[in-house]
């Protein structure tokens, strides 16, 4: 799946925040394993962090994402993207 972002550029959408770990990262519950320092947008495009860690199983990863600022409880099942 592939949106146009209203600031350009094409995303791809990486999965689901899944819950926020005790040191402040993203858990992304993903459908494919992105590149370590990859950087991950909301859907609106916006940066959200960078991929800290992929682990778990091949066919549905968790990412660990690194962000930019203190995250809130809010993101939690909010839709992540990478870019193309």
């Amino acid at each position: 799946m592939s949106l146009q972002p209203p600031i350009g550029g094409m995303m791809k959408k990486l999965g689901v925040i899944h819950n926020l770990s005790y040191r402040g990262d993203l858990i992304v519950r993903a459908s494919q394993a992105p590149g370590v320092g990859q950087e991950v947008l909301n859907k609106r495009g916006l940066p959200l962090g960078k991929v800290k860690r992929v682990f778990g199983p091949v066919k549905a990863p968790y990412v660990s994402v690194e962000p930019f600022e203190e995250p809130g409880l809010a993101l939690v099942r909010s839709q992540v993207f990478v870019k193309v």
